[in-house]
């Protein structure tokens, strides 16, 4: 083989390549890494959803869970760590509903203001973003009625947030 076609069998192998990997990709938009910590009263707030949805309409929110230390890190889609760039609404729940395997389910413990009727909000900037939310207590807590799209969602093994 001379030396030309080499080149040129070189050449279309990368221009395929390039375009192998450029459809495989997912269309993310940009994409700031979050974390944080999520406490009431000062004490952590275990196994809480946090959801972050972007301000933006059609937006894809981006969704994670709190550990026993109340810290979490968000997710934008399976693999894909953080939430989209700009202003957010966020929601920070601890009701799951009852599961069809004889999970009993747990009761909301976050006031309304944190979930159900929201005023909490987050900018998201690229790279690394720290986002902690110190929570206070008090306020009407408001328990979601099993027969919501969110309870059945978590009956069929799915958390409200869409978190398998």
């Amino acid at each position: 083989m001379d030396g030309r076609r080499l080149t040129t069998i070189i050449a279309l192998a990368a221009v395929l390549g390039t375009g192998a990997v450029a459809c495989n990709r997912e269309g993310l938009p940009g994409l700031g890494r979050v974390s944080g910590t999520i406490t009431m009263d000062g004490k952590p707030v275990p196994d809480a959803a946090v959801m972050f949805t972007p301000k933006e309409a059609g937006a894809t929110s981006s969704v994670g869970r709190t550990d026993a230390n109340g810290n979490y890190e968000l997710y934008y889609s399976r693999g894909n760590k953080g939430a989209k760039t700009g202003e957010h609404s966020v929601t920070i729940n601890t009701f799951r509903g009852a599961g069809e395997d004889g999970n009993p389910g747990q009761k909301e413990t976050i006031p309304a203001r944190y979930n159900a009727a929201t005023d909490l909000t987050a900018t998201v900037n690229p790279g690394n973003n720290k986002v902690d939310f110190p929570l206070k207590s008090g306020g009407p807590i408001i328990q979601p009625d099993e027969s919501d799209e969110g309870a059945k969602k978590t009956k069929k093994g799915r958390s409200a947030t869409g978190c398998a």
